[in-house]
């Protein structure tokens, strides 16, 4: 798929002039504000997308974006845990989940903390994957 390159700040997007801000944040400004808890959630998340396929790390000043084809998941750091937003196609229901917002009649938002590196698991790790695999539409 032909991606829209800001000319700007060389981030690329699906649609041509997607309002997007060009601020780039340092992801070791984000790590500054957690605990070696949460710096540790954090390397052992990235470990973990890295089996799932290749993707780039946009830090932007309200959180750090997983973008393969497309932003698949974000991060925010907090002080003792990390907090995942990523999108299904569909609505699941888990204790796990924070918080869910139907995004279109298709796509959710989900919200998960983290807080523990056994958090990680195969139905954690089974949301990112379809979020990374899910088709642009």
């Amino acid at each position: 798929m032909k991606q829209w390159q800001c000319p700007k700040c060389k981030r690329q997007f699906a649609s041509k002039n997607q309002p997007h801000s060009c601020v780039i944040y340092p992801v070791k400004k984000h790590l500054a504000h957690g605990t070696e808890l949460s710096k540790n959630l954090y390397s052992e998340l990235i470990k973990k997308l890295k089996k799932i396929g290749p993707f780039k790390i946009e830090s932007l000043p309200c959180c750090i974006h997983f973008v393969s084809e497309y932003t698949f998941g974000c991060c925010y750091i907090m002080k003792n845990k990390i907090r995942l937003h990523f999108v299904l196609e569909k609505k699941v229901k888990d204790k796990r989940i924070n918080k869910w917002y139907q995004m279109s009649t298709r796509k959710y938002l989900y919200e998960v903390d983290i807080a523990n590196k056994m958090e990680f698991d195969k139905k954690l790790m089974g949301w990112l994957n379809k979020a990374y695999y899910l088709k642009v539409k």
